[in-house]
């Protein structure tokens, strides 16, 4: 399930994860400490090594310096307005409210959770500094001494040799309703730029890092404990698990994309990626499939808003990956089987109706896999986290590739065709049988890769 944020809201917000992959290799120029509450003049003294940075990262990146990079100080208040300003220009209050309908209805908020208010105070605890490609200036936090700095400044320089080359605005354009690929073109980015990062902060710690040798870093940070971060980054460490591993996925999942093509590869093998851009959290994933050209099956999911009658309307509509159904399902279930049943997603659509006027809602899926064995993973797996998840068992009744279960929020029904699965979430019982005969209906494109 995926909660989306802009382009430079989600930069902002996740640094803190790829600084945390830095301190995993005692790169200690990147820590960036939160504890530190006044402007310091270390700060202003910062900006003056900016360029002698961004010539580390454009050597060690291999991409020529194209123009000057501006920089400039934000405090904690400078900062929160700019969020705000920025989330009023790309996401709409319907936006928001569509979005946090359905994270509710699959139990992954609690009913009155503000996104929008928690995002900007993820903000006042997270953001070290950021690059804007509106204004091509690099922002440095004016609270943060030039020791803690550097990490920040190679990461996100790394983001103005992007724009230079690659222009990152158009990421900030994205066309709605697939946010999946949304979230891959922007591990893409920030993998790379994370990957920049820990090579620069290696450098200066006086040793060679060669990312395309080392074991997975992904594999690495999944591993670490962060029971010790509640202290100091309280906002994130109280975050809905759907929004903080959103906020991870591009840094954590993206370096070890990167790692993944650059494995007998080389730098520019990469800036092809961003001609042929990763389609899908899969890809980002799983390196190899992006290699392989494994591209989504996109669907066209039926309007099911005639079946269920005058006054439901569509809230939502979106994709939710390999990586979303891995959080939708890790929720409820052992993140080990939610992993292993998320993989060999091949597409999906979901869309969610709402009727104003009752306040009932139903949420319809569409998913499609790689083989059918794949397909019988999830459909049992999302079956144990819908019981889980409304407390409810699944009737007896039910044919083998068919599971029903009648919750307080409506029935929960789940059916299995050969490799595709459907879900209906909330319908009653004179709605289901029309619903789900027209879900099945749903139209698939299959990419020519992967006919």
């Amino acid at each position: 399930m995926r909660y989306k944020i802009p382009a430079r809201t989600r930069r902002q917000l996740g640094l803190a994860f790829a600084l945390i992959v830095a301190l995993l290799f005692s790169t200690s120029a990147a820590f960036v400490s939160r504890q530190a509450k006044l402007a310091s003049p270390d700060a202003s003294s910062s900006l003056s090594a900016t360029g002698d940075v961004l010539k580390d990262v454009s050597r060690i990146r291999r991409l020529e310096i194209l123009q000057p990079v501006k920089s400039g100080l934000k405090s904690h208040d400078e900062i929160e307005q700019s969020v705000i300003h920025d989330l009023d220009e790309s996401t709409t209050p319907e936006e928001f409210e569509a979005t946090s309908k359905t994270l509710i209805k699959l139990g992954l908020i609690s009913k009155g959770f503000h996104l929008r208010e928690y995002v900007i105070k993820l903000l006042r605890e997270q953001v070290a500094g950021y690059y804007e490609p509106k204004t091509k200036v690099f922002y440095l936090a004016s609270w943060l001494p030039i020791g803690e700095q550097k990490g920040v400044m190679a990461h996100e320089l790394t983001h103005a040799l992007q724009d230079q080359h690659f222009n990152l605005r158009r990421f900030e354009r994205w066309p709605k309703g697939d946010s999946d690929a949304e979230l891959a073109a922007h591990a893409l980015m920030e993998g790379e730029a994370t990957a920049v990062m820990l090579e620069y902060s290696a450098e200066k710690d006086g040793w060679n890092l060669d990312l395309a040798k080392v074991p997975s870093l992904t594999e690495r940070m999944l591993e670490q404990d962060t029971g010790d971060d509640s202290a100091k980054y309280p906002v994130l460490s109280g975050a809905p698990m759907v929004l903080k591993e959103n906020l991870q996925f591009p840094y954590v999942y993206g370096v070890g994309f990167v790692q993944g093509i650059l494995k007998g590869k080389s730098w520019r093998q990469l800036d092809d990626c961003y001609t042929h851009l990763p389609a899908s959290s899969k890809q980002i994933m799983h390196p190899d499939r992006y290699l392989q050209h494994d591209n989504p099956v996109k669907i066209q999911i039926a309007d099911l808003a005639q079946v269920l009658g005058k006054g439901w309307k569509r809230a939502d509509e979106d994709v939710n990956g390999e990586f979303g159904y891995m959080i939708l399902l890790g929720q409820f279930i052992s993140k080990m089987s939610a992993r292993s049943a998320a993989d060999g997603w091949s597409g999906d659509r979901y869309a969610l109706y709402e009727n104003p006027g009752t306040g009932s809602s139903v949420l319809a899926q569409y998913t499609t896999w790689d083989t059918a064995r794949d397909a019988r993973e999830f459909f049992e797996a999302y079956a144990d986290r819908s019981e889980a998840r409304y407390n409810a068992r699944r009737s007896d009744k039910a044919e083998p590739d068919t599971c029903v279960i009648d919750t307080s929020e409506g029935l929960v029904y789940i059916g299995l065709r050969d490799r595709d699965v459907i879900v209906v979430e909330g319908a009653n019982q004179q709605q289901l049988p029309s619903l789900s005969e027209l879900l099945w209906k749903s139209k698939k494109v299959i990419p020519a890769a992967a006919k």
